[in-house]
């Protein structure tokens, strides 16, 4: 794009549905919609999550990430930051792209018209549901009906992921929350008690049930560290998953495996912490009362278990790159600047992708 033309192009109005806080992935793709090449006026609508509320949400990303978002010459934009319950009681509200990358907490969109497109970060539908239509049903409907939704493979996103170049990209808080929600998600199961356990934590650890990205994380990270895992016949800590799933489902048959694939993770945990402590003798699961962790701490409260395992990632990290959890959102707005540019990017492959993204930045 020639940056005289963008320049002199009017600002787009763009309004972006965030879940901030949930994974990094959200603040990596805000950081980026604030520095591309593209002149826009941004408002970025904090949704709140399962454990927090939007205005808690709000004021985590204005109070760690906001300071580091640099200025671009030359890029004409604004940036409103608002909750979701101020937006859709404001009035009325016409962008000319909406970028969904939260579920919408049964937000229908009454007072929302969008000229151009309506770009949902998930399958609109599927036989696996994807976590974005959680509460989005109506106002992604909606959309629909008026042929300006565009609804992004929630497979094909899972295979963006970063590399070398793309994580040289963030820095400060950026990069470290990317090393801690990848170690967070490693260690850390959804809570049974989170209201859509039922739907996901399963597929998360269990590929042939969802993707599987918890599963096929923990077992690269093993991989590229070079830890033993036993998965045999008698892979330890199986009384672990068997609590987990119960406290889900209750008594279940498990006809999928996954109790087999959360044996599995627990496993590699299990060695990933010796390899940390030293200690052939730790038994990170029995200390921790026969359960699993669960991805509810931050990195001011990780569990004092985990804390040798944490210092022993962090020292490892340049080994894990390619274990770092998929950036889903950062996907998602790199498709939304491409129509915005008169280009469709949604089949772009991870490669393209990467060559793309890194110049963009």
């Amino acid at each position: 794009m020639n940056p005289s033309n963008t320049e002199q192009a009017p600002a787009l109005e763009v309004h972006v549905a965030t879940d901030s806080s949930e994974e990094i992935d959200d603040q990596i793709a805000m950081l980026y919609l604030r520095t591309v090449d593209v002149p826009m006026n941004l408002t970025f609508i904090f949704t709140g999550t399962s454990k927090i509320t939007s205005e808690q949400s709000l004021k985590e990303f204005t109070d760690t990430f906001e300071m580091h978002i640099p200025i671009r010459d030359g890029v004409k934009s604004n940036v409103t930051l608002t909750t979701l319950e101020t937006y859709k009681d404001s009035g009325p509200k016409n962008p000319d792209y909406f970028l969904q990358i939260a579920p919408m907490c049964l937000y229908t969109g009454d007072n929302l018209e969008v000229n151009q497109k309506y770009i949902l970060a998930g399958d609109f539908k599927s036989d696996s549901p994807s976590f974005n239509m959680n509460g989005s049903e109506a106002i992604t409907q909606k959309f629909f009906d008026q042929g300006k939704l565009v609804d992004i493979s929630s497979p094909h996103m899972a295979t963006m992921r970063f590399n070398g170049e793309l994580l040289s990209k963030f820095t400060g808080p950026f990069n470290e929350y990317i090393v801690f929600t990848a170690f967070k998600l490693a260690f850390g199961r959804m809570h049974p008690k989170c209201p859509v356990a039922k739907k996901f934590a399963e597929g998360l650890i269990n590929p042939n049930v969802g993707r599987g990205v918890n599963y096929k994380s923990v077992m690269t990270i093993a991989q590229n560290l070079e830890i033993p895992c036993t998965h045999g016949p008698d892979t330890p800590n199986t009384k672990e998953s068997k609590k987990y799933f119960n406290d889900i489902f209750g008594d279940c048959d498990d006809p999928n495996g996954s109790l087999w694939k959360l044996g599995h993770i627990i496993d590699a945990l299990h060695w990933i912490n010796v390899f940390a402590t030293g200690n052939e003798d730790a038994d990170l699961f029995r200390e921790n009362g026969g359960e699993v962790f669960y991805s509810d701490f931050t990195v001011d409260t990780i569990p004092e278990l985990l804390k040798p395992s944490w210092e022993y990632f962090k020292a490892n990290a340049s080994k894990l790159i390619d274990c770092y959890n998929p950036v889903y959102d950062l996907f998602a707005a790199y498709v939304m600047v491409g129509y915005i540019k008169g280009v469709s990017r949604d089949d772009h492959q991870p490669e393209q992708f990467i060559a793309n993204i890194v110049n963009e930045f």
